[in-house]
């Protein structure tokens, strides 16, 4: 009799408790799980209950399902194949599939081995942030989420499900992704989509999950994601108003075209230009009918029109050279990205992110685990500052130095320079005159005083 009513997360959390006579690889007989108070302490989800097990001297996360899913073996081949393939690794934890391999309920499961990755859930590590107001933190992880999703959408990878808790934040700064089950790469074109259809609220109302299903799925939760950091990196102060222990900034209701709901109405109050430019793009997703046809990349860049109307708006700030062009031809739109390259290395962009004070880093899959706290270092360096963060360094004036005592104010509007530059000497020479001119004037005022004091005598 074969049985296909998949065993829950008590009976896995049971059967586990006997490793050596539960699973039939040898490696995995050997694990050693962290306990809770039935046994093995596993983490349910809504298709699977996850287990930290050691394994010889690495750690590793063992999910078991709880239900039917779309996952099979030769979807995890074709991923591990796809992430080595294209150096992802850094980012998407290696796997492996089991079939038929732990022994529960009189029948035989399968089990996914994923890497162990030490990190705090990404709204954890947001909320602290936010709590310290570190506008500087949260804006370098604004650049580090567009870097990353730059990285995974140029190379055709989907994760599907990027929620909060799907994001870890390791020990080196990485941004990591845990929980593959919706994932879509190029080897899977045409298959079944997962019955996941993602945390609502990241998670745009249109379409079904199998019409969701593909390589731009990730572009709405990418953008909704990266509007609630960068407002974030404007005004911490968003977070204690609409973070309700299971989102970032937005719920599934505010995904509406009319922007009515109280967070729209507090972005509005933020002022900022870049919010206020995120938030109009992910409006256009709102619209009926919308569906991701493009990278988050692509949904960012402005309109040429667009970028020729802040170009006018520079000159007219005096941002820009005045001899530069005021608009472009159409067929011109090329503008640099939001964020830097794609590196091609395991550097994440430069800046600082601190770790929570007195706070034990946490699994996606094990709350309780704890280890080292990560460290976090390096400078932003000039050459690696985001295209936002140039354009806003050339708009904004520059801070004031610490002149010497006997240094003159500069003129509060700088002439432009001739065509000839001037020495030193000659541009005093230009505001105060030569000594003769000077003598000159003096003894005309002299020479006017007198004669006033002679005609008030005579009078």
């Amino acid at each position: 009799m074969t049985v296909t009513t998949y065993p829950s997360a008590v009976d896995y959390t049971l059967a586990l408790q006997n490793p050596a006579a539960a699973f039939s690889d040898a490696s995995l007989r050997a694990a050693r799980f962290a306990q809770g108070l039935l046994g093995p302490y596993g983490i349910a989800g809504s298709s699977a209950v996850v287990f930290h097990a050691t394994i010889g001297t690495e750690d590793y996360a063992l999910r078991c399902y709880t239900r039917e899913d779309a996952s099979t073996p030769e979807r995890y081949a074709a991923l591990d194949a796809f992430v080595s393939a294209n150096q992802l690794s850094r980012h998407v934890g290696i796997v492996t599939w089991y079939k038929d391999q732990v022994q529960v309920r009189g029948g035989r499961w399968p089990v996914l081995k994923m890497e162990w990755i030490a990190g705090q859930q990404l709204n954890e590590y947001v909320g602290y942030l936010a709590d310290q107001r570190n506008t500087a933190a949260l804006n370098t992880l604004a650049e580090r989420w567009l870097v990353l999703i730059g990285e995974l959408q140029r190379v055709g990878f989907a994760h599907g499900d990027l929620q909060h808790g799907n994001i870890l934040v390791d020990q080196q700064g990485q941004l990591r992704l845990v929980d593959f089950d919706s994932v879509w790469i190029p080897a899977l074109q045409g298959q079944k989509a997962p019955t996941e259809s993602g945390h609502p609220s990241y998670q745009s109302h249109g379409g079904t999950p199998q019409s969701r299903w593909g390589p731009f799925m990730d572009t709405f939760s990418g953008l909704v994601i990266y509007l609630a950091l960068t407002a974030l990196a404007r005004d911490p102060g968003l977070w204690p108003k609409f973070n309700n222990g299971d989102n970032l900034l937005f719920e599934r209701a505010d995904f509406v075209p009319s922007l009515n709901t109280e967070i729209w109405k507090n972005l509005a109050g933020v002022g900022d230009a870049e919010v206020d430019r995120i938030a109009l793009k992910l409006k256009e997703c709102f619209a009926s009918g919308w569906s991701a046809s493009k990278s988050l990349r692509d949904t960012l860049r402005s309109a040429w029109w667009e970028q020729q109307g802040a170009a006018m708006k520079s000159v007219k700030l005096g941002t820009a050279p005045a001899d530069a062009p005021a608009t472009a031809p159409p067929t011109m739109p090329q503008a640099p990205w939001y964020a830097p390259p794609v590196p091609s290395q395991a550097t994440p962009p430069a800046g600082s992110l601190p770790p929570p004070p007195n706070a034990p880093y946490q699994s996606a899959v094990a709350p309780q685990a704890t280890g080292p706290q990560p460290v976090f270092t390096g400078k932003a360096a000039k050459g690696d500052q985001s295209w936002f963060a140039q354009q806003q360094s050339k708009t904004e004036p520059p801070k004031a130095k610490t002149a010497p005592a006997t240094a003159k104010p500069a003129p509060a509007t700088a002439k432009p320079a001739p065509a000839t530059p001037k020495t030193a000497t000659a541009k005093q020479r230009s505001q105060t005159g030569s000594p003769a001119r000077s003598f000159f004037f003096a003894l005309l005022a002299i020479a006017g005083i007198v004669l006033f004091i002679v005609l008030m005598t005579h009078h």
